[in-house]
């Protein structure tokens, strides 16, 4: 059982058989909490996904945390595939995904208002223009990608993140259709164009054209309905304290 798929679909040319589940993280069935206390016993964990559960023949494997999914999954079935034979661009990788993956997160952009949002965007431009300087400096420039043409474990861990900020920061600034009208609607690629980033606008075209990644991501509607629900449940928590 696996109750995200993504990581195995995005090494593409892993030829084996799979079951994914969906799983209401605001309603988590008690099959699903209790697989995810087998992969992580610690007193107190919140269930979460992606859960891998790999059962072949007396061996039995559950596993948690998109990293560690992501890697178990290349090496077992997909031969390596996302990882560098070279240790140097394995650290490299790595390094890029425990720097830079996480900056394009949009949260603090959109639940602010007012000054604070205009703050928010300020730094995540700031971020933004950081992880270009690490894509340039230490990336290579033979292809679009972290190690040139070759799509690595870099860009698969931050592929998810790379698709919703594209989707959801222009739905919900500005002028979007989640949007208040407030300030000027948020654009990723238009804040690269903006700040000449070249090489990032180059390795987030690439990342979002890739076929394993299009094939895997998840439609805007549904991006947009999610974040839509989150933002609520957000709200509803900040009334109450």
């Amino acid at each position: 059982m696996t109750l995200r798929s993504a990581e195995l679909d995005r090494i593409g040319g892993v030829a084996v058989p799979f079951e994914s589940v969906t799983v209401d993280l605001q309603n988590k069935p008690k099959e699903f909490v209790d697989l995810y206390a087998v992969s992580n016993p610690l007193p107190g964990a919140r269930a979460k996904v992606p859960l891998l559960e790999v059962t072949d023949g007396t061996d039995r494997a559950v596993l948690c945390e998109s990293l560690i999914v992501t890697e178990y999954i290349s090496e077992r079935y997909g031969g390596g595939a996302l990882l560098p034979p070279r240790f140097e661009d394995r650290a490299r990788a790595k390094l890029f995904t425990e720097l830079c993956a996480t900056s394009f997160s949009y949260w603090s952009i959109i639940r602010a208002k007012g000054e604070a949002r205009e703050a928010a965007i300020e730094t995540y431009r700031q971020e933004l223009t950081g992880i270009d300087i690490f894509l340039s400096r230490v990336g290579e420039g033979s292809g679009p990608f972290l190690l040139g043409d070759r799509f690595s474990i870099a860009e698969c861990n931050a592929a998810p993140f790379v698709q919703r900020a594209c989707a959801i920061l222009p739905s919900f600034t500005g002028k979007g259709e989640m949007g208040n009208g407030e300030g000027k609607s948020v654009d990723l690629l238009e804040i690269c164009d903006e700040l000449k980033l070249v090489r990032l606008k180059m390795w987030i075209e690439a990342v979002l054209a890739r076929p394993s990644v299009v094939h895997t991501g998840v439609s805007r509607e549904d991006m947009v309905k999610s974040t839509t629900l989150m933002l609520k449940r957000f709200a509803s928590t900040e009334v109450k304290k």
